[in-house]
């Protein structure tokens, strides 16, 4: 091959190259148009679940979970030392058994003393009954005994004043008054009969005022039942409290997700409210995109987008614009720019995106991870 058709060789492959050049240019150009891309990606979460033991502190002596292991929920995440709780529920456990026993025996003893009383009762009114009969039937006995001795005191003067003048026989008379002291020693009877009665009447009466008395203790009784019974609901309370520590002594997770970071490991003393995990849900996942302004023109709320993650080259996920946040993130840096001074230089701002995930393998995304967005201008 002469230098001639060399030279004219040299010429063809080199406006092939520069054709394919412009070809690849006029096509990058054209991509540019229809594409946003930028690689400040960012995998973000609408929110990281902390889970913390929310009522109880102590030492964890488990914990279950890695970061980055997948957890269910309802799946125990670490334990604490349960032995201070456990002696808090046995021991008020215990209270309550003892109150419960003690009120079921004070039942017992107000029933059998109601009852036993009920029982005296009746026999006390009963007895009291029948000595008022008794007693009045005495008094009545006596009354009429009364008048008989009246009578034969009567006859007993006017007889011995007949015997005197000798126009009765002292027969007569010895007879009346015979008669007379056997009344008279009955009249006496019944007077000391009817006395005892009395006697028997107050003693009933203070039986039964006692028995009354008895009646307030019985209520004193179903007082310090009621007392009792309230001590009772109050232990329950306190029962069903310390129960629930002795469960909150197990965290466990509230959703399904994945442990993003794990604070603390066996061995460490936490309070309650302290986050011992913070979890992800996958379903919270978004791609936040800083998109310079200078290629916003076009982006619009639900365009297509195409996220390539750098962890993860092999696979591919897709999504839609979401939402395009009203300021820079320039505006809300820890230290802003600060042009009082007149210093300034023109820097292209960047944009927040949120772009939500439509496809793809969402549940291996990590918060945190970088890549690169094409979203496609509308």
């Amino acid at each position: 091959m002469n230098l001639s058709t060399r030279k004219n060789l040299s010429y063809v492959v080199l406006i092939v190259l520069l054709i394919g050049l412009l070809i690849w240019l006029a096509l990058f150009l054209h991509h540019r148009m229809r594409y946003a891309v930028t690689n400040a990606v960012f995998v973000e979460t609408e929110k990281l679940v902390y889970a913390s033991f929310s009522q109880v502190a102590g030492k964890i002596v488990k914990v279950t979970k890695k970061e980055g292991e997948p957890v269910k929920k309802g799946e125990v995440l670490a334990l604490l030392d349960p032995s201070p709780y456990e002696k808090v529920f046995q021991r008020l456990v215990a209270e309550k058994r003892a109150a419960l026993k003690e009120k079921d025996a004070l039942e017992i003893a107000i029933t059998r003393l109601k009852r036993e009383l009920k029982i005296k009762e009746t026999q006390v009114k009963q007895k009291l009954y029948q000595l008022k009969e008794e007693r009045k039937a005495v008094l009545a006995q006596a009354e009429a005994l009364n008048s008989q001795i009246a009578q034969l005191r009567r006859d007993q003067k006017r007889f011995s004043t007949l015997v005197a003048k000798n126009l009765a026989p002292k027969r007569k008379l010895e007879e009346i008054e015979t008669s007379l002291k056997q009344l008279e020693h009955q009249q006496k009877a019944l007077t000391f009969k009817a006395e005892a009665l009395k006697y028997g009447l107050v003693a009933a009466e203070k039986e039964l005022a006692l028995l009354q008395n008895q009646k307030r203790l019985i209520k004193e009784q179903k007082e310090r039942l009621i007392a009792l019974s309230n001590k009772i609901k109050g232990l329950s309370a306190s029962v069903a409290a310390a129960q629930l520590n002795l469960e909150y002594t197990k965290l466990v997770s509230p959703i399904d997700g994945l442990v993003a970071k794990r604070f603390h490991v066996a061995g460490d003393v936490v309070g309650p409210g302290q986050p011992v995990y913070a979890l992800v849900d996958p379903k919270d996942l978004y791609i936040l995109v800083l998109l310079e302004e200078t290629k916003l023109k076009g982006v619009e709320v639900g365009s297509p987008a195409k996220i390539k993650i750098d962890a993860f080259p092999d696979e591919e996920f897709e999504g839609e614009v979401a939402e395009i946040l009203p300021a820079t993130a320039a505006k809300f840096a820890l230290v802003p720019r600060d042009v009082s001074a007149g210093e300034f230089t023109k820097v292209a701002q960047r944009v927040p995106i949120k772009i939500r995930i439509t496809k793809g393998p969402v549940e291996i995304l990590r918060v945190g991870l970088g890549g690169e967005v094409e979203i496609k201008r509308k």
